[in-house]
């Protein structure tokens, strides 16, 4: 080679070193570059995670379908937004299929609170209106009993052709029952307590039972306090005799002493098992008053599960979401696995089907 003709590499090295070519990268470094690119787990330091986090909420789609924003059923966004920020900070997703199955995990869960919301809800219907509505069955049931009572006995008319098929022990059983049903609640067992302090205080004043109490105790009590209402139907008015039937002269004064000593030993019975119809009417009502209270937070408890048909339609729904979670947590474990160069297998899928 002579001097006057430059040789290809002095040439080279004379241009500039912004058109010099760059080395080929080796193949050696291409397999490391990508190793290293299946080991990314996504942003490491909070900074990143917050902004990786608030990319997710603000461009999700499901961020804007599942959450209820408007009317009365309206949602927390705020809340929604705030578990997609704890599921991404959990899986660290890379790439949108693996945020979009974080955002579908989230959304699962979401749904999933709204089965425990419609059970409570159902669950509330009935058990927050309990109370009450016990309360008005009760009081129509004692108005219905207390008007019953005080129908003449007996019970049916005769003169009605219908009631004549119904037999006289028939007739005294329905009696009997309307007078446990007095003593089944408090409104019943306070008529019954201030029938019988009335006649108490009649008999203190008058010394004796007017017509009117008289048939009211019967009524009410003699299908459960017979002696009780056999004592009250002797403590009637004195009879009067008359000058033509007798006249004072023909009886003697030891016959009137008698009658009145009588009287008075009468009127002390009555007395005396009116107390102890008062006695037994405050037992009553205590058991009542426990009874009540035991019969309202026993249906309280069986209130604690909807219907049988709406659990039926929450179980199906819950099931239903459990599928889709657990379908995506796979598909996201899986995707995560074979980012991190990982040989994940497909799926196996079994068909348990009947064969044709």
């Amino acid at each position: 080679m002579s001097q006057e003709e430059p040789s290809k590499d002095s040439s080279a090295r004379t241009l500039p070193a912004s058109t010099a070519r760059k080395p080929a990268t080796s193949e050696s470094r291409i397999q490391a570059n990508r190793k290293n690119a299946l080991r990314s787990t996504g942003p490491k330091t909070e900074r990143g995670k917050r902004t990786v986090a608030r990319n997710a909420i603000k461009h999700g789609i499901l961020v804007r379908e599942v959450v209820i924003t408007g009317g009365d059923g309206e949602e927390s966004l705020e809340e929604f937004q705030e578990l997609v920020k704890q599921l991404w900070e959990d899986h660290n997703p890379v790439g949108v299929m693996e945020g979009s199955l974080v955002q579908e995990i989230a959304s699962c869960l979401w749904r999933k609170a709204r089965v425990l919301r419609a059970e409570n809800g159902e669950i509330r219907t009935r058990v927050d209106t309990l109370r009450m509505e016990r309360a008005q069955q009760l009081s129509d049931k004692a108005n219905l009993d207390l008007a019953l009572s005080d129908m003449e006995s007996p019970l049916f008319s005769d003169k009605n052709w219908a009631d004549q098929q119904v037999s006289t022990k028939d007739q005294w059983v329905a009696k009997q029952l309307v007078q446990i049903g007095l003593r089944e609640h408090n409104r019943g067992l306070e008529v019954l307590s201030s029938l019988l302090k009335f006649a108490k205080s009649e008999i203190a004043r008058d010394g004796y039972l007017s017509e009117w109490t008289q048939k009211r105790v019967f009524n009410a009590f003699h299908l459960w306090q017979k002696a009780l209402v056999e004592i009250c139907s002797i403590v009637g008015r004195p009879e009067t005799n008359t000058e033509d039937e007798q006249s004072d002269d023909e009886q003697s004064q030891d016959e009137q002493s008698d009658g009145v000593r009588n009287q008075k030993q009468i009127q002390k019975m009555a007395v005396e098992f009116i107390e102890r119809g008062l006695a037994s009417i405050d037992i009553w009502s205590a058991y009542s008053m426990k009874r009540q209270a035991l019969a309202l937070d026993a249906e309280m408890r069986r209130f604690s599960l909807p219907p049988a048909d709406v659990t039926d339609k929450l179980l199906r729904y819950e099931a239903h979401l459990d599928k889709q979670l657990y379908r995506a947590m796979d598909q996201l474990e899986r995707l995560q696995r074979r980012r991190q160069g990982e040989n994940v297998p497909p799926p196996l899928n079994i068909n348990l089907g009947r064969r044709k």
